[in-house]
């Protein structure tokens, strides 16, 4: 089972994974992952194989806004798409605002 929850800075996606898929291996701030990649001119898309069966959590970032950085654009950009790219193929995708998730894709799981 593949997950991707997605959502602001500290509004708890780390431990809602732990919570509600205690038994899928954690990656944590996909976003961070991405920032490395980029860093050392890697391309971002070879991390979605990696990804595959996780429990993903990755922060929103610039809600819209352009970042004036040109690297900062890249990163929001490539960060968006990679997400874009996992949710297309997750079992379940949610959105966590205060540490309640909003499932977008899929089903909460049954505690």
């Amino acid at each position: 089972m593949t997950v991707l929850l997605i959502g602001g800075a500290y509004q708890g996606k780390s431990a809602l994974a732990r919570a509600l898929y205690p038994d899928l291996e954690k990656v944590a701030n996909l976003h961070l992952l991405v920032k490395e990649t980029l860093r050392a001119g890697g391309d971002p898309a070879s991390l979605l194989a990696g990804l595959r069966g996780k429990c993903v959590t990755c922060d929103e970032l610039g809600c819209g806004v352009v970042p004036l950085d040109g690297a900062d654009d890249k990163w929001r950009e490539q960060t968006g798409r990679l997400c874009c790219a996992l949710a297309a193929e997750a079992d379940a995708v949610a959105r966590v605002v205060a540490g309640v998730p909003l499932f977008i894709k899929g089903d909460a799981p049954c505690m």
